[in-house]
């Protein structure tokens, strides 16, 4: 199967998978801030953050794996990629039962002794923390698994457990919905179970399906060296990841009330949903830029990068824009109950979201072409420096918006500064590449903002008008994309949709 043929295959599963998901996660999340109660939801939100803020490792390691099997399997080399496996589990492993030591050690005493709960919620908080620590183990000895899929480009396989995943929630719904246990608990339970019942999955398909998934006695040294010294600075990279999620609900749960703390939650729940339509697609997209990287082709590495990052971008502005111009009309609609901030949360959070691509599309070779240092550190810098001024910041009274201000500030020092200039120090990309690819952008945003703010600013926010400004929007950003796309890249729709017309005719 051709590469082209192989991305648009793995993208359509992904699609799949992604919209299935985003429906089931906007409609559970609707029914289970409902009946759990905002105070409730929003301490379950920040006793998974206190697990989560250790989940960095498991995600740096996770990026890791994933980039030395797809290298070899780039490369050929079957001996290195079955040590490589083996190694990755047996790593993973220890850094599981390293998580589980600390959690149960300086996480309890950081549950008991600097989270604000009240005292009839801190025995359900303590099971919330368990179950959480616990489905933390099972995540990360399963990233091998994962990862070996990932790798293979089999993205068919996320479709189908997803819909068993989305059954299973919509499930834990009705449950409950019509519990008369104690639902904080009850609900952090379920939610443990069809996580470990959807690892298992991955871990029996991965090893009946791929040889190298079968564990071996072995440990490598050497490839253990490699990965720790790739990972050691993506490490660093995702500290700055961790604070700013996790780090930032336990920073809201010290200084403000639940609502805060869940209005933030809503808010990253909206913009993921988002965010997966723009990660499928990458997801699908990265195997080859680090293959093509591994076989040599540089070249066709780096056009693959810019020229996906300009379909990304337009892909969440297509989502973000009519989405921010609606959301209070939205958020209504959606929720039985809409906590306070999280309409104007979201809203800036889907800004940082479409400045932030440009960031997420560049870190891939990056990592093709192992170059995280100069990355890693000013991830440490910008994220640990805006964690510390926003505790200032809430220490001195400011209020809750100051989460947004700054993390608007580090995403556009990241995006627009830090990445592009790594590319070009370090991986061989010109400023005027880079520039290209920003100007691309840039002229979609313009003119879909010019024709979208017009009708936001003269129609009310009735539901009729609403979507009728939420479909402006969208078919700005889809005219403008077309209008500034490279004639080859028109040529190549043109064609492909006239195809998709003649089968249809033909059936």
């Amino acid at each position: 199967m051709s590469d082209n043929k192989r991305i648009a295959k793995n993208t359509m599963f992904l699609y799949f998978r992604m919209i299935l998901i985003m429906g089931v996660t906007l409609y559970t999340s609707r029914v289970i801030l409902d009946k759990l109660g905002v105070e409730d939801y929003g301490l379950y939100q920040v006793v998974g953050g206190v697990v989560g803020i250790l989940s960095f490792l498991n995600g740096t390691l996770s990026t890791g794996t994933s980039r030395f099997l797809t290298y070899e399997l780039g490369a050929g080399n079957k001996d290195r990629l079955i040590r490589t496996f083996s190694t990755a589990f047996y790593t993973h492993a220890i850094l599981a039962l390293f998580v589980v030591v600390i959690m149960e050690t300086g996480g309890l005493w950081f549950l008991y002794n600097k989270l604000v709960i009240p005292p009839d919620r801190l025995d359900a908080c303590f099971w919330v923390f368990q179950l959480s620590t616990f489905t933390t183990f099972i995540a990360i000895t399963q990233v091998p698994y994962t990862a070996t899929i990932m790798a293979h480009e089999r993205m068919g396989i996320y479709a189908y457990i997803s819909i068993f995943e989305a059954f299973a929630k919509l499930g834990v719904c009705y449950i409950i919905s019509i519990t008369s246990l104690d639902r904080l608990v009850f609900y952090a339970m379920l939610i443990a179970l069809v996580q470990l019942s959807v690892a298992m999955f991955y871990r029996l398909y991965s090893t009946r399906k791929f040889s190298e998934s079968k564990l071996t006695a072995v440990f490598d040294k050497t490839v253990l060296r490699s990965m720790m010294g790739f990972s050691g600075w993506n490490i660093l990279a995702n500290i700055s990841n961790m604070l700013g999620h996790q780090g930032t609900l336990v920073l809201i749960n010290m200084f403000f009330a639940p609502v805060v703390v869940a209005a933030q939650a809503i808010a990253g729940q909206v913009s993921g949903a988002m965010m997966q339509f723009v990660n499928n697609f990458r997801t699908a997209i990265n195997p080859q830029v680090i293959k093509l990287y591994a076989a040599g082709e540089k070249d066709a590495s780096k056009k693959l990068t810019l020229e996906t990052t300009i379909y990304c971008f337009d892909l969440i502005l297509m989502l973000g824009l009519p989405a921010m111009i609606v959301m209070n009309k939205l958020m209504s609609v959606w929720l039985v109950e809409v906590p306070q901030y999280a309409v104007v949360f979201t809203q800036w959070i889907i800004v940082r979201q479409i400045i932030g691509t440009f960031s997420a599309s560049f870190y891939t070779p990056m990592m093709a072409a192992n170059k995280m240092k100069t990355n890693s550190m000013a991830a440490v810098y910008l994220g640990i420096g805006e964690f510390v001024l926003l505790y200032i910041a809430f220490k001195l009274g400011c209020g809750p918006m100051w989460i947004q201000y700054l993390g608007i500030f580090v995403t556009i020092g990241f995006s627009l500064i830090v990445k592009p200039w790594v590319l070009i120090r370090e991986i061989d990309y010109s400023l005027q590449e880079i520039w290209r690819c920003y100007w691309s952008c840039l002229k979609v945003l313009a003119l879909s903002l010019l024709v979208s703010l017009i009708p936001a600013y003269y129609l009310d926010d009735s539901l009729t008008f609403s979507v009728l400004k939420a479909i402006i929007a969208g078919t700005a950003v889809v005219i403008a994309s077309y209008i500034f796309m490279e004639k080859q890249s028109k040529e190549k729709l043109m064609l492909f949709l006239k195809s998709k017309i003649s089968n249809v005719r033909n059936h």
